[in-house]
């Protein structure tokens, strides 16, 4: 954990499980690209360059688009609130077609193309934004921008059918789906006020933006971003962060009523990949976050069991031996307030979703990446802050893990790695983050990865390496183990280079046993670079995997060059 120098660690106890470095012993980069001044330059530039473009943009659904300056002084609570950046969503199809081939307006994909993209949506992805119901979804009644924006993250999981499934046509097809889904989702906006569809575009926006950051990468991050920013814009426009009410009393029939429930449980569970995605901006970007989960008045998602329910007769009696075993539903931001609180009965919360236990774990990352920046720039670091997002963490634990004997491995493997990133950015603070750098793009973030990890010195204090050590042998053992990561969420992969690379830093610090989990031995750094580039290669079917791999080159390079 980073910590300016003469900081007051100081607390009751005297103990100091999160380790606190000196903010002077990081580095200052200076490669033969003067790697680090590019960094702040080019941040810089993506940041006016965005906020310019805001004086030809029209507010979207007329909010205001001013920024509101905010004193930065010690906060009161967890959740602190840092200037919002404004991407400015709502751009004109003419700018932002500048850089893309132009699509005619009347293309649509083949029925064949729809139900395969479906298919592979629900297979390789619906997981890890699970707010789409399977069994009851019909591609033809729904927005034809959703289910284009549904198909350009399917078709980066399989091939297209009318072409044959030939190779590389599945990659071509999804940029296709994602760019006229952008042209088609404009030109609704542009012909109707109708904020009852808010709930649609915003499903569509979290799609789009997911496939721009996360699998097309490069310049298409710069609409991700606006994007993302519009999709708030709408959320707070359509009062979507109240929940649904269901109408149960005009229901007829059972399949009515399990439909209503659809409706609502979909609407809640849309608003929680809202609350992630704008967490992992802000995790992996440092971009702020542009939503409070005291925003929040959703419940928890319900169990798995009860969502996954394919008949109305099977989900009313999930839903009665649900309520049978367990009481009410608890409020998100009530769940957060009692794992923060060191005296709450944790057993009396009623079972709920994975998705519920990975986006407490989420605030809770984001909590802590707060505090760091607090810290760094009061040179504080308040133990009254710290202790209870760790005991938050470990009493979230049981919660996370129970998820692993339920038989899903797909959703036990996203809850684990994002608990224990969790745990290692509680204890071992980001120095691109503490340095106030702010990134544009995943390309961005990896290309700096291998300047801006933390130094051997600060790795290589005992009380960090002990800290930090079983999270980071966690990663370490899923990448080894994990030979088909078709099923894996996009941000495991990073979370899981980041890992990586601490554990490559061990090495060659000369820590023994850093990567004794994979059977690595102590300051081999090579066998640890060969071992990387192999698991790693399993993911390079998609632009994530590539972006990592030409970051092993770098660190390749880097080790050629000690010898």
């Amino acid at each position: 954990m980073y910590l300016p120098t003469g900081a007051n660690t100081s607390s009751e106890d005297g103990n100091r499980p999160i380790v606190a470095a000196q903010l002077t012993q990081l580095p200052v980069i200076r490669t033969e690209s003067t790697c680090t001044d590019d960094t702040v330059q080019a941040a810089a530039a993506l940041e006016q360059s965005l906020l310019m473009e805001a004086t030809f943009l029209k507010p979207p659904l007329q909010f205001s688009t001013a920024m509101h300056p905010v004193a930065i002084s010690p906060p009161s609570s967890f959740d602190i609130q840092w200037p919002s950046f404004d991407f400015n969503q709502d751009v004109p199809d003419r700018v932002l077609s500048n850089d893309r081939p132009r699509i005619q307006d009347d293309w649509y994909p083949s029925v064949l193309q729809i139900t395969e993209g479906c298919d592979l949506f629900f297979i390789y992805v619906s997981h890890f934004v699970p707010f789409l119901h399977r069994s009851t979804f019909d591609a033809t009644l729904v927005a034809p921008h959703l289910v284009l924006a549904m198909l350009s993250l399917g078709y980066q999981y399989g091939e297209d059918p009318d072409h044959s499934d030939q190779t590389g046509s599945g990659a071509s097809l999804s940029a296709r789906c994602y760019h006229q889904a952008r042209i088609l989702i404009a030109a609704e906006e542009e012909s109707t006020d109708d904020t009852t569809q808010n709930i649609l575009a915003v499903q569509t926006y979290l799609l789009l933006q997911i496939c721009a950051m996360m699998y097309l990468c490069g310049s298409d991050s710069t609409y991700g971003l606006r994007m993302h920013s519009k999709m708030i814009s709408l959320v707070r426009a359509g009062g979507l962060m109240q929940p649904v009410a269901m109408q149960s009393g005009t229901a007829e029939n059972l399949e009515s009523l399990w439909r209503e429930f659809i409706k609502a449980e979909s609407h809640k569970r849309t608003l929680f990949a809202v609350h992630q995605i704008d967490a992992l901006w802000y995790q992996f970007l440092s971009i702020p976050r542009s939503i409070s989960h005291l925003e929040f008045k959703h419940e928890l998602p319900c169990s798995e069991d009860t969502w996954a329910a394919s008949t109305p007769s099977e989900w009313a009696h999930r839903q009665l031996v649900t309520r049978r075993h367990s009481g009410p539903s608890v409020l998100y931001t009530d769940a957060v307030r009692r794992f923060l609180s060191p005296e709450a009965d944790l057993d009396t919360i009623p079972a709920f979703d994975p998705y519920g236990a990975i986006n407490i774990a989420q605030f809770l990352i984001s909590s802590a990446r707060e505090v760091s920046g607090w810290s760094t720039i009061t040179g504080k670091l308040t133990m009254e802050r710290i202790k209870p997002l760790r005991s938050s963490l470990i009493a979230l634990s049981p919660f996370i893990h129970q998820q692993s004997g339920a038989g899903n491995t797909t959703h036990a493997a996203l809850c684990e790695a994002t608990w224990e990133a969790a745990m290692i950015e509680l204890q071992l603070w980001s120095p691109s983050h503490t340095s106030g750098i702010v990134e544009g793009s995943m390309d961005a973030v990896l290309n700096k990865s291998v300047y801006l990890a933390p130094s051997c010195e600060i790795l290589c204090e005992s009380n960090t390496t002990k800290a930090i050590q079983p999270h980071v042998d966690w990663f370490l053992h899923y990448l080894d183990s994990t030979l088909s990561p078709a099923s894996e969420a996009p941000w495991i992969a990073l979370y899981a280079y980041r890992a990586f690379l601490i554990a490559w830093n061990l090495v060659k610090g000369g820590i023994s046993g850093a990567m004794q989990a994979i059977n690595i031995r102590d300051g081999d750094v090579e066998g640890a670079l060969t071992w990387a580039r192999k698991v790693f290669q399993r993911r390079q079917h998609w632009q994530l995997g590539k972006l990592v791999l030409s970051s092993l080159d770098a660190l390749e390079k880097q080790v050629a060059s000690w010898l």
